[in-house]
């Protein structure tokens, strides 16, 4: 159901209070995905698996609109993933998507699909593209798949004629007033966490003036810079939010979707509650940087209250960090353009399409960003093997196995005649997946690590004299010779072989047949920071 505004045009509501937020409880541990060798075991895990993911959910968010729900509050849910076109979605914008589709999933509602396109000087129909490409691949796990959201993509700048109106609304309610002051100084008078600000001189200027000045702020009569529109609330609030935040500056800049149709553009916080409120969301979930900003005496809540808007239920959540990398966009973007990675979606980046590159799948991400919980504890920084235990124990289930030496060592087996012809499984777990045939001759390479000249006890490998096993095959061979270069280095190995038998060898070896072995192209990256 679209919820409207309460009056029309702008009349204000009684009673400045946010909704009430519910009851909050602490999250259950999170889902860790897990498959069986046969298809009847693998079924079984899915549902096992659907079954651990509804659990997972049952954080507080989840228990607060079970909550709406069940008192009557809300009779649907609509929530919302907002995100700004100017830059890359990453690893934390993932956590977001799983949260709000997530809880909407969960109680039979959708989501809506808006970009918050308030600053044309850094937006992009790349990164709107590209957003889009990540939520479906996100939700419904193809970039090209079905469009996962609810209707038609929205954006901020559908309602900017609805914007502007509101704002002169809050002129003429003596609510708003034009501002001349530079933003150095608008920094100065603002005051700080232990002095009250001070009003600005043009603060106390007529409203008819200060309507006539934005009249003229959108006919484009002032220079960028020159003049702002602030709302008049509290210079000496404790929430520094409130000391009379700016609602529209003059920018001149085309813009993705209105081109150059304007040149004053709403700041963000402006935008985005009455965005909220036009839609009907039911349940605006944020980070907890925006947390004094949605507060009951923020600036959120006062907008939609002075204009009579409906308020969503608002509620904040930690963000997602992880060691060793970064989740910025601001940050992302100066690595991007100072060529110190090689575009968003280098595979050391946690951008969503660094990730996709990298070989993630999209349920590999949402399964860590279940794993991660929701809470509100504050920054929680996880660490960078939890991310990679999540696609490991997909791929520990769904990944064909294949030989592969990354430094190669040469083998000679001395005596081997022909070629052996092995079969080996796509799978060790999992017969379904069937087998394929591998060809031995007489010449092999393995891992140079596999290899030491002075065995240890817990070495597992080759060495002179020592007997190891070949994965897949009936051999076990033996170290005879170490052929080394002029340099000192081992170049290259001579073994003998015979049938393995009853032998029972400390270690088994994979191998890569010289003659048919294929040529590769490995890329491994390390953590994007030491």
């Amino acid at each position: 159901k679209l919820r409207a505004m309460t009056q029309s045009p702008f009349g204000g509501s009684k009673g400045f209070a946010a909704p009430s937020r519910g009851r909050m409880l602490a999250p259950i541990g999170g889902l860790q995905m897990r498959g069986k060798g046969n298809k009847a075991a693998k079924e079984a895990a899915k549902e096992a698996a659907a079954e651990e993911a509804k659990a997972a959910r049952i954080h507080f968010i989840s228990n607060m609109i079970k909550d709406d729900l069940e008192s009557g509050k809300h009779e649907n849910v609509l929530t919302r993933f907002p995100p700004e076109p100017n830059g890359y979605l990453h690893l934390g914008h993932a956590k977001s998507v799983n949260l709000n589709y997530g809880v909407a999933k969960e109680f039979g509602g959708v989501t809506n699909m808006r970009f918050d396109d308030t600053n044309p000087v850094k937006e992009d129909q790349e990164y709107v593209d590209s957003i889009k490409e990540d939520v479906r691949w996100l939700v419904s796990g193809s970039t090209d798949g079905p469009d996962p959201w609810n209707g038609e993509v929205r954006h901020a700048s559908d309602y900017f004629e609805t914007f502007y109106e509101a704002a002169k609304y809050l002129i003429n309610q003596d609510l708003a007033y034009v501002e001349e002051l530079s933003a150095e100084e608008m920094k100065e008078y603002r005051g700080s966490l232990k002095q009250p600000g001070r009003n600005s001189p043009h603060r106390d200027r007529p409203k008819e003036e200060s309507l006539d000045l934005f009249e003229r702020m959108r006919a484009g009569e002032f220079e960028d810079g020159s003049m702002c529109l602030r709302a008049k609330i509290d210079m000496s609030s404790p929430n520094l939010n409130m000391r009379d935040p700016a609602l529209y500056r003059i920018r001149r800049a085309t813009h993705v979707m209105t081109g150059d149709k304007w040149c004053i553009y709403p700041m963000y916080d402006y935008a985005h509650c009455l965005s909220d409120a036009l839609e009907g969301i039911t349940h605006s979930l944020c980070t907890l940087e925006f947390e004094s900003r949605q507060a009951a005496d923020g600036p959120y809540y006062w907008l939609l209250h002075k204009l009579g808007f409906y308020k969503p239920v608002t509620w904040e959540y930690s963000r997602c960090n992880v060691t060793r990398n970064v989740l910025s966009k601001r940050k992302l973007n100066q690595l991007v353009t100072h060529n110190i990675v090689n575009g968003w979606d280098d595979p050391r980046l946690l951008t969503l399409d660094g990730l996709r590159r990298r070989g993630y799948t999209a349920s590999a991400v949402n399964s860590f960003c279940e794993s991660i919980g929701v809470t509100r504890s504050g920054t929680i920084t996880t660490q960078m093997p939890a991310l990679e235990n999540c696609i490991r124990v997909e791929l520990d289930v769904t990944a064909p196995r294949r030989f592969a030496v990354v430094k190669p060592l040469k083998v000679e087996l001395k005596g081997f005649k022909g070629e052996a012809v092995c079969e080996l499984p796509n799978h060790p777990k999992n017969a379904d997946m069937g087998s394929r045939k591998v060809v031995m001759g007489s010449s092999i390479y393995i891992e140079r690590d596999d290899f030491k000249e002075v065995d240890e006890a817990s070495f597992f490998g080759l060495a002179p004299g020592k007997e190891v096993g070949l994965l897949g095959t009936s051999f076990v061979v033996t170290c005879v010779e170490v052929k080394k270069g002029k340099d000192g280095k081992v170049e290259s190995l001579v073994a003998t072989h015979r049938e393995r038998g009853d032998t029972k060898v400390k270690g088994n070896l994979h191998w890569v047949d010289v003659k048919t072995g294929i040529p590769a192209e490995c890329r491994i990256y390390s953590a994007l920071f030491t």
